[in-house]
């Protein structure tokens, strides 16, 4: 099977406005035999002052009509969580209402910090912004269990890189070992984002790599993180050898079992 994106947005996010049948086409054209959307859930979101909630049963209806169209795809349902401590119940609630074949976790903005934006790195101070991400992102994989797959656990360093490029990851080392071990002791998966991975420098991804295969990591996804068609699968032919040169496997997950791509 050839290795397809677990980590997409169409315009049913918000941010947003890729229409899903280009996606399908692009993936005919390559060959691929899967397809997965993983739109955002962010409850409570700070940059939106409100709640970010997809229309699932108009994608879910959209995705059937297009199954139709597409019969060599096998269209498959995702969803991407942000965590947020206070609204576990609510975030529950959604899951439990719908079906998922992979339910992506990620971590985007906490303690008033969108980590997406350089402004509170440059407000705050990167140490003290990153000592807060990192330390957020160690309760959610510990506090909560209901995912498949942590999404870009370097999110934000990847933000302060932008503003610092002196900064190594390593200087972490402590709490990424953390959250990796709770990742592999709950049996979950760790992303590899290739939307993050292209900002930051060949031995930076090396070594997320290398560390997560050493504290016995052994399953990975590769996901582009699209949002537009021009980044499906991208830069896929850059980093499958390279997760494939440190042992580890590429999965993928229908009705939210793991399965290794062969």
């Amino acid at each position: 099977m050839k290795i397809y994106d677990q980590h997409m947005h169409s315009h049913y996010s918000f941010d947003s406005e890729q229409p899903i049948k280009e996606y399908l086409l692009k993936a005919k054209e390559e060959g691929i035999s899967h397809f997965v959307l993983t739109e955002h859930l962010d409850v409570n979101y700070l940059d939106k002052g409100k709640d970010i909630v997809f229309d699932i049963d108009k994608e879910n209806k959209e995705l059937n009509e297009l199954q139709k169209e597409f019969p060599s795809i096998k269209i498959l349902r995702g969803i991407e969580i942000g965590y947020k401590p206070n609204d576990i119940n609510r975030i529950q609630n959604f899951i439990q209402g719908h079906r998922f074949d992979v339910i992506n976790f990620s971590m985007h903005e906490s303690d008033g910090i969108d980590y997406y934006f350089k402004e509170p790195f440059n407000e705050k101070g990167i140490d003290k912004v990153l000592d807060i991400y990192f330390s957020r992102q160690l309760e959610a994989v510990t506090n909560y269990d209901d995912f498949d797959v942590l999404c870009h656990i370097d999110y934000g360093f990847k933000t302060a890189y932008l503003i610092d490029n002196s900064l190594s990851i390593n200087k972490y080392e402590k709490v990424l070992s953390q959250i990796m071990k709770m990742v592999i002791k709950k049996n979950k998966v760790l992303e590899l984002n290739t939307k993050v991975q292209e900002f930051l420098p060949l031995e930076h991804t090396r070594y997320i790599l290398n560390l997560y295969k050493n504290l016995g990591g052994q399953y990975i996804t590769i996901s582009s993180d699209a949002h537009k068609i021009n980044r499906y699968r991208s830069s896929f032919d850059k980093y499958i050898p390279l997760i494939k040169e440190y042992g580890l496997k590429l999965v993928y997950f229908i009705d939210r079992k793991r399965n290794i791509f062969e």
